[in-house]
Protein backbone atom coordinates (compact mmCIF):
# COMPACT_ATOMS: atom_id res chain seq x y z
CA UNK A 1 0.00 0.00 0.00
CA UNK A 2 1.23 3.88 -0.84
CA UNK A 3 1.84 6.26 1.24
CA UNK A 4 -1.63 8.25 0.65
CA UNK A 5 -3.18 11.72 2.16
CA UNK A 6 -6.11 13.04 0.67
CA UNK A 7 -9.16 14.91 0.95
CA UNK A 8 -12.55 15.11 -0.52
CA UNK A 9 -13.37 18.25 -2.83
CA UNK A 10 -16.22 19.87 -1.05
CA UNK A 11 -18.61 20.00 -3.78
CA UNK A 12 -18.82 15.77 -3.74
CA UNK A 13 -19.65 16.44 0.02
CA UNK A 14 -23.36 17.46 -0.58
CA UNK A 15 -25.00 13.73 0.16
CA UNK A 16 -25.73 12.44 3.64
CA UNK A 17 -23.70 8.83 3.61
CA UNK A 18 -20.47 9.83 1.38
CA UNK A 19 -19.63 7.12 -1.15
CA UNK A 20 -16.34 5.16 -0.36
CA UNK A 21 -14.22 5.91 -3.45
CA UNK A 22 -14.73 9.72 -2.01
CA UNK A 23 -14.22 9.74 1.24
CA UNK A 24 -10.58 10.96 2.07
CA UNK A 25 -7.82 9.12 3.58
CA UNK A 26 -5.04 9.79 5.92
CA UNK A 27 -2.45 7.61 8.00
CA UNK A 28 0.48 8.21 9.34
CA UNK A 29 3.12 5.37 8.11
CA UNK A 30 2.69 3.12 4.48
CA UNK A 31 1.20 -0.07 5.59
CA UNK A 32 0.26 -3.00 3.83
CA UNK A 33 -3.19 -3.87 5.02
CA UNK A 34 -3.05 -7.37 6.96
CA UNK A 35 -4.25 -10.85 5.53
CA UNK A 36 -7.52 -11.85 6.71
CA UNK A 37 -6.12 -15.39 7.07
CA UNK A 38 -3.61 -13.96 9.35
CA UNK A 39 -5.23 -11.08 11.33
CA UNK A 40 -6.81 -11.73 14.43
CA UNK A 41 -7.85 -9.00 17.11
CA UNK A 42 -5.78 -9.41 20.22
CA UNK A 43 -7.97 -8.62 23.41
CA UNK A 44 -5.63 -8.62 27.00
CA UNK A 45 -4.67 -6.18 29.60
CA UNK A 46 -7.58 -5.40 32.53
CA UNK A 47 -9.22 -8.70 31.61
CA UNK A 48 -10.20 -11.80 33.47
CA UNK A 49 -10.47 -14.13 29.95
CA UNK A 50 -7.82 -12.89 27.11
CA UNK A 51 -9.30 -12.86 23.42
CA UNK A 52 -8.05 -13.77 20.27
CA UNK A 53 -10.52 -13.86 17.24
CA UNK A 54 -10.00 -13.90 13.51
CA UNK A 55 -12.68 -12.06 11.53
CA UNK A 56 -15.16 -14.49 11.05
CA UNK A 57 -15.26 -15.37 14.72
CA UNK A 58 -15.95 -10.67 14.99
CA UNK A 59 -18.77 -11.87 11.98
CA UNK A 60 -20.51 -14.15 13.97
CA UNK A 61 -20.84 -11.66 16.96
CA UNK A 62 -24.32 -9.56 17.21
CA UNK A 63 -23.58 -6.60 14.72
CA UNK A 64 -24.61 -3.05 14.74
CA UNK A 65 -24.12 -0.18 11.94
CA UNK A 66 -23.77 3.31 13.11
CA UNK A 67 -23.97 6.33 11.00
CA UNK A 68 -20.94 8.64 11.86
CA UNK A 69 -18.49 12.03 11.08
CA UNK A 70 -14.99 10.49 10.87
CA UNK A 71 -12.59 13.98 10.50
CA UNK A 72 -9.69 14.57 10.54
CA UNK A 73 -8.21 16.24 13.44
CA UNK A 74 -5.98 18.40 11.52
CA UNK A 75 -8.83 18.94 9.04
CA UNK A 76 -9.01 22.97 8.11
CA UNK A 77 -4.65 23.22 9.73
CA UNK A 78 -4.50 25.22 6.04
CA UNK A 79 -6.76 27.87 7.63
CA UNK A 80 -5.02 28.93 11.25
CA UNK A 81 -2.96 32.36 10.55
CA UNK A 82 0.02 32.13 11.93
CA UNK A 83 0.56 29.33 9.82
CA UNK A 84 1.79 25.69 11.34
CA UNK A 85 3.44 22.70 10.51
CA UNK A 86 1.71 19.58 9.41
CA UNK A 87 -0.29 18.26 6.61
CA UNK A 88 -1.94 21.40 5.31
CA UNK A 89 -5.69 19.98 5.19
CA UNK A 90 -8.39 22.47 3.15
CA UNK A 91 -11.72 21.90 4.73
CA UNK A 92 -12.38 18.34 2.76
CA UNK A 93 -10.71 15.66 5.72
CA UNK A 94 -13.97 14.53 6.71
CA UNK A 95 -17.14 12.24 5.54
CA UNK A 96 -19.81 10.77 7.08
CA UNK A 97 -20.35 7.07 6.49
CA UNK A 98 -22.54 4.05 7.91
CA UNK A 99 -19.99 1.66 10.04
CA UNK A 100 -20.92 -1.71 10.77
CA UNK A 101 -19.44 -4.08 13.20
CA UNK A 102 -19.63 -5.62 16.87
CA UNK A 103 -19.58 -2.85 19.56
CA UNK A 104 -16.79 -2.63 21.70
CA UNK A 105 -19.00 -3.11 25.23
CA UNK A 106 -19.73 -6.64 23.99
CA UNK A 107 -16.29 -7.53 23.22
CA UNK A 108 -15.26 -6.64 26.43
CA UNK A 109 -17.89 -8.38 28.11
CA UNK A 110 -16.77 -11.84 26.91
CA UNK A 111 -13.24 -10.64 27.65
CA UNK A 112 -14.15 -9.81 31.37
CA UNK A 113 -13.32 -6.47 31.94
CA UNK A 114 -11.94 -5.99 34.91
CA UNK A 115 -13.12 -3.04 37.56
CA UNK A 116 -10.11 -0.95 37.94
CA UNK A 117 -9.70 -0.18 33.87
CA UNK A 118 -10.15 3.34 33.03
CA UNK A 119 -8.74 3.37 29.43
CA UNK A 120 -8.61 1.54 26.25
CA UNK A 121 -5.09 1.31 24.79
CA UNK A 122 -5.39 0.52 20.80
CA UNK A 123 -2.79 -0.81 18.46
CA UNK A 124 -2.80 -1.45 14.62
CA UNK A 125 -0.37 -3.38 12.33
CA UNK A 126 1.11 -0.52 10.83
CA UNK A 127 4.77 -0.28 11.59
CA UNK A 128 6.87 3.00 12.18
CA UNK A 129 9.95 3.76 9.99
CA UNK A 130 13.15 3.34 12.02
CA UNK A 131 13.82 5.90 14.19
CA UNK A 132 10.06 6.95 14.66
CA UNK A 133 7.20 6.38 17.51
CA UNK A 134 4.86 3.79 16.81
CA UNK A 135 0.71 5.15 16.20
CA UNK A 136 -0.05 4.23 19.36
CA UNK A 137 -3.72 5.98 21.06
CA UNK A 138 -5.89 5.20 23.57
CA UNK A 139 -9.70 6.07 24.40
CA UNK A 140 -11.95 6.87 27.71
CA UNK A 141 -13.03 3.67 28.37
CA UNK A 142 -16.49 5.10 29.27
CA UNK A 143 -16.52 6.92 25.78
CA UNK A 144 -15.59 3.02 24.36
CA UNK A 145 -18.42 1.09 26.27
CA UNK A 146 -20.82 4.15 25.39
CA UNK A 147 -20.32 4.33 21.83
CA UNK A 148 -17.59 2.61 20.17
CA UNK A 149 -17.29 -0.61 17.32
CA UNK A 150 -14.99 -2.39 15.81
CA UNK A 151 -16.22 -2.30 12.21
CA UNK A 152 -15.59 -4.60 9.12
CA UNK A 153 -17.65 -2.44 6.93
CA UNK A 154 -17.87 0.72 5.59
CA UNK A 155 -21.09 2.04 3.77
CA UNK A 156 -22.39 -1.57 3.54
CA UNK A 157 -19.22 -3.31 1.38
CA UNK A 158 -16.37 -4.56 3.27
CA UNK A 159 -14.08 -2.20 4.63
CA UNK A 160 -11.10 -1.18 1.79
CA UNK A 161 -7.76 -1.38 2.61
CA UNK A 162 -7.00 2.46 2.64
CA UNK A 163 -9.90 2.79 5.50
CA UNK A 164 -8.11 0.23 7.61
CA UNK A 165 -9.14 -3.44 6.25
CA UNK A 166 -9.87 -6.23 7.92
CA UNK A 167 -11.01 -3.76 10.91
CA UNK A 168 -10.79 -0.64 12.17
CA UNK A 169 -11.70 0.89 15.92
CA UNK A 170 -15.09 3.68 15.14
CA UNK A 171 -15.34 6.39 18.11
CA UNK A 172 -18.38 8.19 17.31
CA UNK A 173 -17.98 11.44 18.28
CA UNK A 174 -14.63 11.88 18.62
CA UNK A 175 -11.72 13.08 16.15
CA UNK A 176 -10.10 10.69 13.23
CA UNK A 177 -7.00 10.12 15.37
CA UNK A 178 -9.19 7.46 17.65
CA UNK A 179 -10.26 5.82 14.93
CA UNK A 180 -7.13 3.13 14.57
CA UNK A 181 -7.14 1.23 11.27
CA UNK A 182 -5.75 -2.27 10.77
CA UNK A 183 -6.63 -2.21 14.29
CA UNK A 184 -4.96 -5.71 16.12
CA UNK A 185 -5.11 -5.07 20.06
CA UNK A 186 -7.59 -3.73 22.47
CA UNK A 187 -6.21 -3.54 25.99
CA UNK A 188 -8.20 -2.06 28.47
CA UNK A 189 -5.46 -0.33 30.93
CA UNK A 190 -5.86 2.05 34.06
CA UNK A 191 -3.89 4.56 33.49
CA UNK A 192 -3.40 6.89 29.88
CA UNK A 193 -1.60 5.23 26.96
CA UNK A 194 2.03 7.12 26.99
CA UNK A 195 3.84 8.00 23.73
CA UNK A 196 4.65 10.74 21.73
CA UNK A 197 1.24 10.36 19.90
CA UNK A 198 -0.36 10.45 23.23
CA UNK A 199 2.03 12.90 25.21
CA UNK A 200 3.42 15.36 22.39
CA UNK A 201 0.48 15.16 19.48
CA UNK A 202 -2.74 15.60 19.31
CA UNK A 203 -2.99 17.73 22.14
CA UNK A 204 -5.35 21.21 22.47
CA UNK A 205 -5.02 23.78 24.57
CA UNK A 206 -6.58 23.77 28.18
CA UNK A 207 -6.52 27.62 28.21
CA UNK A 208 -6.30 29.47 24.73
CA UNK A 209 -3.39 32.02 24.10
CA UNK A 210 -2.06 34.42 21.70
CA UNK A 211 -1.69 33.19 18.18
CA UNK A 212 1.01 32.11 17.35
CA UNK A 213 2.92 31.76 20.71
CA UNK A 214 4.28 27.96 21.86
CA UNK A 215 2.60 25.90 24.14
CA UNK A 216 3.42 23.62 26.54
CA UNK A 217 2.38 19.86 25.94
CA UNK A 218 1.53 20.04 29.81
CA UNK A 219 -0.78 22.97 29.16
CA UNK A 220 -2.82 20.55 26.45
CA UNK A 221 -4.63 17.83 27.27
CA UNK A 222 -5.18 14.97 24.31
CA UNK A 223 -7.95 15.59 21.86
CA UNK A 224 -11.13 13.95 22.41
CA UNK A 225 -14.35 15.26 21.24
CA UNK A 226 -15.30 17.10 17.67
CA UNK A 227 -15.97 20.80 18.09
CA UNK A 228 -18.94 22.27 16.44
CA UNK A 229 -18.90 22.82 13.07
CA UNK A 230 -20.44 23.67 9.58
CA UNK A 231 -19.19 23.89 6.02
CA UNK A 232 -20.36 25.62 3.22
CA UNK A 233 -20.30 22.89 0.19
CA UNK A 234 -21.52 24.41 -2.70
CA UNK A 235 -22.49 28.09 -3.90
CA UNK A 236 -22.83 30.03 -6.75
CA UNK A 237 -19.75 32.70 -6.80
CA UNK A 238 -22.23 35.17 -8.81
CA UNK A 239 -25.46 36.27 -8.18
CA UNK A 240 -27.82 39.54 -8.72
CA UNK A 241 -29.41 41.79 -5.97
CA UNK A 242 -33.07 40.44 -5.27
CA UNK A 243 -32.44 37.20 -7.27
CA UNK A 244 -32.36 33.86 -4.34
CA UNK A 245 -29.25 31.77 -5.01
CA UNK A 246 -28.68 28.23 -3.02
CA UNK A 247 -26.41 27.48 -0.51
CA UNK A 248 -25.45 24.27 1.08
CA UNK A 249 -23.64 22.24 3.44
CA UNK A 250 -23.23 19.93 6.47
CA UNK A 251 -22.91 20.61 10.29
CA UNK A 252 -21.55 17.80 12.95
CA UNK A 253 -20.32 18.12 16.27
CA UNK A 254 -18.94 15.92 18.68
CA UNK A 255 -22.60 16.30 20.52
CA UNK A 256 -25.28 13.91 19.54
CA UNK A 257 -26.30 16.11 16.77
CA UNK A 258 -26.85 19.38 15.69
CA UNK A 259 -29.79 21.60 16.56
CA UNK A 260 -29.02 24.90 14.05
CA UNK A 261 -27.81 26.47 11.79
CA UNK A 262 -27.38 30.12 10.57
CA UNK A 263 -26.39 32.30 7.82
CA UNK A 264 -24.86 35.47 7.78
CA UNK A 265 -24.50 38.48 5.05
CA UNK A 266 -23.29 41.01 7.50
CA UNK A 267 -20.02 39.77 9.37
CA UNK A 268 -22.44 38.09 11.80
CA UNK A 269 -24.21 41.21 12.63
CA UNK A 270 -27.49 39.04 12.06
CA UNK A 271 -28.31 35.48 11.40
CA UNK A 272 -31.07 33.51 9.97
CA UNK A 273 -31.52 29.78 10.73
CA UNK A 274 -31.18 27.33 7.65
CA UNK A 275 -33.17 24.68 6.73
CA UNK A 276 -32.02 21.40 8.27
CA UNK A 277 -32.71 18.02 6.31
CA UNK A 278 -34.62 15.72 8.22
CA UNK A 279 -32.24 12.45 8.05
CA UNK A 280 -30.23 12.29 11.84
CA UNK A 281 -28.41 9.89 13.49
CA UNK A 282 -26.54 10.43 16.73
CA UNK A 283 -22.77 11.81 15.76
CA UNK A 284 -24.12 12.05 12.18
CA UNK A 285 -23.09 15.29 10.29
CA UNK A 286 -26.51 17.20 9.33
CA UNK A 287 -27.26 18.33 5.84
CA UNK A 288 -28.59 22.19 5.88
CA UNK A 289 -29.61 24.61 2.90
CA UNK A 290 -30.68 27.78 2.43
CA UNK A 291 -31.77 29.77 -0.28
CA UNK A 292 -30.27 33.42 0.38
CA UNK A 293 -31.38 36.77 -1.62
CA UNK A 294 -28.76 38.95 -2.24
CA UNK A 295 -29.77 42.50 -0.96
CA UNK A 296 -26.78 45.27 -2.18
CA UNK A 297 -24.01 44.74 -4.79
CA UNK A 298 -20.67 44.23 -4.41
CA UNK A 299 -18.63 41.09 -3.03
CA UNK A 300 -20.41 39.90 -0.39
CA UNK A 301 -19.14 37.59 2.29
CA UNK A 302 -21.62 34.79 3.32
CA UNK A 303 -21.35 33.20 6.72
CA UNK A 304 -22.35 30.06 8.00
CA UNK A 305 -22.01 28.80 11.98
CA UNK A 306 -23.64 25.86 13.76
CA UNK A 307 -25.20 25.07 17.30
CA UNK A 308 -25.03 21.99 18.68
CA UNK A 309 -27.49 19.68 20.76
CA UNK A 310 -25.61 21.28 23.53
CA UNK A 311 -25.60 24.75 23.43
CA UNK A 312 -22.20 25.23 21.76
CA UNK A 313 -21.85 27.42 19.33
CA UNK A 314 -19.66 27.89 16.21
CA UNK A 315 -17.22 30.67 17.42
CA UNK A 316 -15.77 33.20 14.80
CA UNK A 317 -12.39 32.09 15.03
CA UNK A 318 -11.20 28.71 15.95
CA UNK A 319 -8.46 28.24 18.76
CA UNK A 320 -5.01 28.46 17.43
CA UNK A 321 -2.64 25.74 18.80
CA UNK A 322 0.71 24.35 17.21
CA UNK A 323 -0.35 21.30 16.02
CA UNK A 324 -3.21 23.01 13.88
CA UNK A 325 -5.51 20.68 15.02
CA UNK A 326 -10.09 21.20 15.48
CA UNK A 327 -10.07 23.84 13.05
CA UNK A 328 -13.76 25.28 13.89
CA UNK A 329 -14.07 29.19 12.66
CA UNK A 330 -17.03 30.28 11.06
CA UNK A 331 -17.09 29.20 7.44
CA UNK A 332 -17.44 31.68 4.72
CA UNK A 333 -17.46 32.14 0.79
CA UNK A 334 -17.44 35.30 -1.54
CA UNK A 335 -19.84 36.12 -3.90
CA UNK A 336 -19.95 38.45 -6.24
CA UNK A 337 -23.36 40.33 -6.59
CA UNK A 338 -24.24 42.63 -9.38
CA UNK A 339 -26.86 45.13 -9.57
CA UNK A 340 -30.24 43.85 -10.42
CA UNK A 341 -30.71 47.04 -12.70
CA UNK A 342 -27.15 45.93 -15.01
CA UNK A 343 -27.64 44.04 -18.25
Amino acid sequence: MTDVSAETPLDRLTSYGRPTDDFFVRHHWPAEAPAVADWALVLDGEVTRPLRLSLEELQRLPAITVTGVLECAGNGRSLYQPSVQGLSWGKGAVGNARWTGVRVSDLLERAGLKAGARHLHAAGTDEPPAGESPFYRSVELEKALADAIVAWEMNGEPLPPLHGAPARLVVPGWAGEHWMKWLARLSPQAEEREGYFMDQEYRYPVRPGPPGVEIDPAEMRPITDLLVKSIIATSPSAARVGVPIPISGFAFSGAPDISKVEISDDDGSTWTAADLDPRRDPFAWRLWSFLWTPRRPGPIRVTARATDSRGSVQPREAVWNPGGFLHNGWDSIEVVVADSAVR
